[in-house]
């Protein structure tokens, strides 16, 4: 198992710098391997009938005052000064989208016709970690979240729980994740609300998982200060658990920020949020998803999925030809028709961790074939173009 720090470099995907410790240069081909998950995770959102958002980074020192946040915790957020140096600070830059969302929902009166209201949001985090923890992508002070929030009934949040598994079940699967754990973190000790609602809450999830079938540990202390949740927790190739998904229930906010919809009695009715990430840190789950398959990625998110490679001049025109169609068909494909030796360029394309190579010498051009070369298998198999262009165009999750 290599670090992700060295498969990054070695893919030429993204780097680190001291002048900016905890945030991540991405290069072209590390940020198209970012686009693609999240596209991946949009479609999924939108499967479910979550609404895409986007807010601020800088959010007022008063809504964070509201929220509890700014006292604690303050020492972990970016303050943004004044623009009069004597004043205090009047901003910070956002470690979580939930009052950006609380904001949005806020905006207009809203309808029981409106709800279930799910809104999602790549959100740009940024979190003043100590640098002692900071580690690559498993810890960052600048990072992007698949932060999404429900705005619904109490009697709606079984039916969220057991939605937001499913996605976490089709998720981790499509990224060669088949086992998950759940632990519920309870009360902490320094919390926000009364008992009444912390056991409304911690029933509520415990109720929903025991309904749905699931095993789970219960983890007292470990909820955040305004709700309990649920952890996810996926087991990789090594057998070592990631903590990603969460969902929490809460009860606080809604009544901090008096957030209501008129009910079909017409009265006013306080709604329940419910707070989840599937993901979690996009960074943090590509540095994992890289130590997990060595860089071998699935062929589907793969940036560069094929490499098509020329033996020689004679057959650099087959090759573009190939190269061309791939394109065509959606294909993230690399060409590579220079005149260095076929066998430096697959040692070169196998090093950046390419799924396919594609040689084209001059039998495949009178053939109108290609040498496919598998990443992890040895040998190669000769196949039409068209084989090819069947298995590209049906690729899918």
């Amino acid at each position: 198992m290599s670090d992700h720090r060295e498969l990054a470099k070695v893919m030429d995907l993204f780097h680190f710098e001291e002048h900016s410790p905890g945030m991540i240069f991405w290069h072209p081909i590390g940020l198209k391997l970012l686009r693609l998950i999240e596209d991946f995770m949009r479609q999924i959102y939108q499967d479910h009938d979550f609404a895409e958002v986007r807010s601020p980074v800088a959010l007022n020192r008063s809504l964070w005052e509201l929220s509890g946040h700014w006292q604690k915790f303050r020492k972990n957020m970016f303050i943004v000064g004044s623009s009069d140096a004597e004043e205090e600070p009047d901003y910070a830059l956002k470690p979580m989208s939930c009052p950006a969302h609380i904001a949005i929902y806020k905006s207009h009166k809203r309808s029981y016709r409106e709800i279930p209201m799910r809104l999602m949001e790549f959100g740009m985090a940024h979190r003043n970690e100590p640098s002692g923890t900071l580690s690559g992508c498993m810890r960052l002070r600048q990072f992007v979240q698949d932060d999404a929030h429900i705005f619904c009934r109490e009697a709606d949040i079984r039916n969220e729980i057991g939605n937001f598994l499913r996605m976490v079940k089709q998720v981790y699967a499509a990224f060669g994740y088949n086992n998950f754990s759940i632990r519920i973190a309870l009360r902490p000790e320094q919390r926000l609300g009364s008992d009444e609602q912390w056991d409304r809450a911690e029933s509520a999830l415990i109720d929903a998982v025991q309904a749905l079938g699931y095993t789970y540990q219960l983890a007292p202390g470990e909820g955040s200060f305004y709700s309990p949740k649920i952890e996810i927790s996926m087991q990789d190739h090594l057998g070592r658990l990631w903590q990603c998904g969460t969902i929490q229930v809460d009860f606080n906010f809604p009544q901090l920020f008096d957030l209501s919809f008129v009910n079909q009695k017409g009265d006013l009715e306080q709604v329940v949020i419910l707070h989840q990430a599937i993901l979690g840190s996009l960074e943090r789950w590509i540095g994992i998803l890289l130590e997990n398959h060595n860089g071998v990625l699935p062929l589907w998110v793969a940036p560069v999925q094929i490499a098509v490679a020329s033996v020689s001049e004679k057959s650099a025109d087959w090759a573009e030809v190939i190269f061309r169609r791939l394109k065509q068909i959606g294909a993230r494909v690399e060409l590579h028709v220079s005149d260095r030796t076929i066998a430096k360029k697959i040692r070169e394309l196998s090093a950046r961790k390419i799924p396919l190579i594609a040689v084209v010498g001059e039998k495949e051009a009178m053939n109108q074939s290609l040498n496919l070369r598998r990443l992890g298998i040895a040998g190669q198999k000769e196949i039409p173009l068209a084989e090819l262009e069947v298995e590209l165009a049906h690729l899918h999750i």
